[in-house]
């Protein structure tokens, strides 16, 4: 009976003595044949040291370390250590030990001789990892303590169960077919998860041989702790999958003497530039560079990569197909365990899209979106920059403040997509007549402004404004017909004019408001002069809003005379600033201040509430067939709440609203015909009387005149003058008209007898003017509607 492939020599004996079974290492052992020991017992094979049987070695010495002396066929005697163990714990089977022979010292072979010093059991349990021998019927025969700890079993429990059940059920199959490759192909290995009784859970690389115990086949075999390396694998197989399923492009390179050759690109990578792996694996990832882009960017890059540092850029690159694409490019640098820069790892995140995004923010930003010309912010940009070349080279600019007159009547008249179109065109006329150096701005509804440069001379910045001006007015084919669009023209020059963008901007827009006021469509330069009349102006705008609050304004009545019965009848109420510093300002200074800054509103309640005062006296007076007339402004005609806000005045002064007449001028009523009859017709239901001023001075159409609710004309005092034959003429047609359409005619600025005697001829119905009475304060006129001088002559 042999023991197999055992590295140690094993003697198998019985009860009494007898050799059962050896195995071929103690054949070398002693240069024995195969059946040197048939019918020998131990005692004739092996001689102790101190005389002792194997009746000693069977009882008090069994598990023990004794020394002796085997015997070889060729007479040698080899020194030898000997331990008996029990062959089995199984009573039931034959009473049999195992001998386990283990040559010593230097006279034995050198592997025998350190076999012979080896503590095999001290070496099973201080392994560092499991070890255990099972049999066929897969149950453990012998284990170390390492096995019992991976259990959490004590040693007693271990041999009752069947290894399978130390395992998931779902891997027993595979647990079962790996012991059994080991029985009959000698070696197999294999990794599975051990689970301990209390649920603790070790994953294991196990190795096993067969080997024979006893003359038993078993399998031996060990097992080593690898859950560390499997949760290491599990998360490099993690960031594996990430890399892969980036939607980043990730290249990684080793760096090969200063090269930095493509290892790994993923398929966001493939799918980005249009290569794969296959073709450029090997390649410097440098051959998608776009050259003499980003120059400086790519040497920061080289400049990092030979530091072996990290580096992060902006850079553009070409794809297959030769596309171009922005990408924002981090590069990080790998070490490997001894700290060496081995790789490194690209992440490329395409920023394309985001990059024209930010491309058409920036043109936003900087352009306005109906015309694309340059705005307000761009204008401002390139006038700082054109003023700092002008003031070094000693050169001449020059600044165009372009203000489209009547706009709103064409906006209105012809709706918005017409206006529009409008602006498109004169946004094109614009930039045909400047060079590509010269910027074109639109800053406003139907404000553009023009910086030229490096102009010679003033003359030259007058000819070229001029060229602008008549551009613009030439007729503009828009909605079927064709528009004229006149335009109001500032200029200021630099650096004469200032050297800094607000004060060029405001010259320019001084000389602007300086030529609408000189009756539109011109073009004015910048002047101290002009800054000056600017600067009282803005003074007057400035003190304005005081003098509403703090009662500057005063109200005089100019009296109304019926032509017929000499009587006064009415009066207008004309509004006067009491300045304490420049004395009394008439209106035409101070009221187109109130009209562009919105102050007219709040002036215009004041006025209206200071009527209704006048009224509500002269009714205390007995005095209730008497109307003031107050001129309305265009904002008030158009505040939606107007009508109902001038009813509440009314009602709480306790006025009729018969006495009171409101005026407005025939422009005002033509800028927008349909919305001025709304409002007119609110007016009108509140019980208040209507007029038109200045009429004959815009042109008005018969069609919508007859449609207005209005209960009076008023003949501007222009068409009066010298009474001359043209005049006479135009008056007479007035008169008539108005009495066709049943309306009441007023002539005002009548200021002598000819002028009388002339409209009274013509059947005027009434009259104002200095001939008869300058504009009083209330205590007068009170006087005057309230005494026996109401009449005149």
């Amino acid at each position: 009976m042999k023991l197999g492939a055992l590295p140690l020599a094993v003697f198998v004996v019985d009860a009494g003595g007898a050799l059962v079974g050896w195995n071929r290492a103690c054949e070398e052992l002693a240069a024995a044949p195969p059946d040197a020991w048939q019918g020998k017992t131990l005692d004739d094979v092996v001689e102790l040291d101190d005389g002792a049987s194997w009746t000693a070695l069977a009882g008090e010495r069994k598990d023990l370390d004794s020394s002796g002396q085997l015997k070889c066929a060729d007479g040698r005697r080899v020194p030898v250590r000997i331990t008996v163990t029990p062959h089995s714990a199984d009573p039931r089977q034959q009473e049999l030990y195992s001998i386990i022979v283990i040559p010593r010292a230097s006279q034995s072979p050198s592997r025998y001789g350190l076999l012979q010093d080896l503590p095999v059991a001290d070496i099973i349990e201080g392994l560092p990892c499991v070890f255990y021998i099972v049999d066929q019927t897969s149950h453990l025969l012998l284990w170390n303590h390492q096995l019992e700890d991976a259990l959490e079993m004590r040693g007693e429990e271990l041999p009752v169960h069947g290894v399978n059940e130390f395992f998931q059920a779902s891997v027993w199959p595979g647990i079962r077919q790996k012991i059994q490759e080991a029985f009959e192909l000698g070696v197999s290995s294999h990794e599975a998860e051990l689970i301990g009784q209390r649920g603790k859970r070790t994953t294991y690389l196990f190795n096993c041989a067969r080997t024979s115990l006893g003359g038993r086949p078993c399998v031996f075999g060990t097992g080593l702790d690898i859950s560390a390396r499997r949760s290491a694998e599990q998360a490099l197989r993690i960031r594996e999958r990430a890399i892969y399923s980036s939607v980043n492009a990730i290249v990684i390179t080793c760096c090969d003497e200063g090269e930095h050759r493509i290892e790994y690109v993923n398929p966001a990578f493939e799918q980005l530039t249009g290569y794969v792996l296959g073709e450029i694996k090997g390649r410097d990832p440098r051959f998608m560079r776009i050259e003499g882009c980003d120059v400086a960017e790519h040497q920061r890059i080289r400049e990092a990569l030979k530091r072996k540092q990290s580096v992060r850029a902006i850079l553009r690159n070409a794809k297959k197909n030769g596309e171009m694409f922005w990408n924002d490019l981090r590069i990080d640098p790998v070490s490997n365990s001894d700290g060496e820069v081995t790789h490194f790892v690209a992440v490329i995140n395409d920023i394309t899209a985001a990059r024209h995004y930010e491309r058409r923010l920036h043109h936003l930003a900087h352009h306005d979106p109906l015309t694309g010309l340059a705005n307000r912010t761009l204008l401002h940009e390139r006038l700082k920059s054109a003023i700092g070349h002008a003031v070094r080279n000693k050169t001449n600019g020059a600044l165009a403040f372009i203000d489209l007159d009547n706009f709103k009547h064409i906006n209105d008249s012809f709706g918005h997509d017409t206006g529009d179109a409008v602006l498109l065109e004169i946004a094109r006329r614009l930039r045909e007549n400047m060079r590509g150096d010269d910027t074109v701005a639109r800053v406003g509804g139907d404000e553009f402004v023009v910086l030229v440069t490096g102009q010679p001379s003033y003359e030259h910045v007058a000819d070229l404004v001029e060229r602008m001006r008549a551009s613009i007015g030439a007729p503009i084919a828009a909605a079927g017909q064709e528009i004229l669009c006149g335009a109001s023209i500032g200029v200021s020059v630099f650096p004469r004019d200032g050297d800094n963008v607000d004060r060029i901007m405001r010259a320019a827009d001084a000389a602007m408001y300086h030529a609408k006021a000189l009756g539109k469509n011109n073009c004015q330069f910048y002047s101290p002069a002009l800054n000056q009349a600017v600067h009282q102006r803005l003074l007057l705008e400035a003190s304005l809003s005081a003098a509403i609050q703090h009662s500057q304004l005063v109200l005089g009545y100019q009296p109304k005379i019926d032509v017929r019965t000499a009587r006064v009848v009415g009066a207008e109420a004309l509004v006067r600033w009491n300045h304490p510093e420049r004395g009394l300002i008439p209106p035409d200074k101070f009221i187109p201040i109130a009209e562009e800054t919105g102050l007219i509103v709040p002036l215009g309640e004041w006025v209206l509430g200071e009527a209704c005062g006048a009224l509500k006296t002269l009714l205390a007076l007995g005095v209730p067939d008497f109307v003031i007339s107050v001129n309305l402004s265009a904002r008030q005609l158009r505040h939606r709440r107007f009508a109902t806000l001038l009813g509440e005045t009314l009602q709480q002064h306790g006025v009729p609203p018969q006495m009171l007449e409101l005026e407005v001028t025939e422009s005002q009523l033509m800028d927008n015909p349909a919305e001025a009859m709304e409002a007119l017709a609110e007016l009108k239901a509140l019980g208040v009387r209507l007029s038109i001023d200045d009429f004959g001075t815009g042109y008005s159409s018969l069609s919508h005149l007859q449609k207005f609710p209005v209960d009076y004309i008023k003949i501007d005092r222009s068409f009066l003058g010298e009474i001359g034959e043209g005049d006479a003429v135009i008056t007479r047609a007035i008169v008539a008209l108005g009495h066709n359409l049943k309306l009441k005619v007023v002539a005002e600025g009548v200021e002598t007898r000819e002028q009388l005697a002339f409209l009274r001829d013509l059947g005027c119905d009434q009259v104002q003017g200095f001939y008869f009475s300058p504009a009083l304060p209330r205590e007068l006129l009170q006087d005057l509607v309230c005494g026996e001088a109401r009449q005149f002559e």
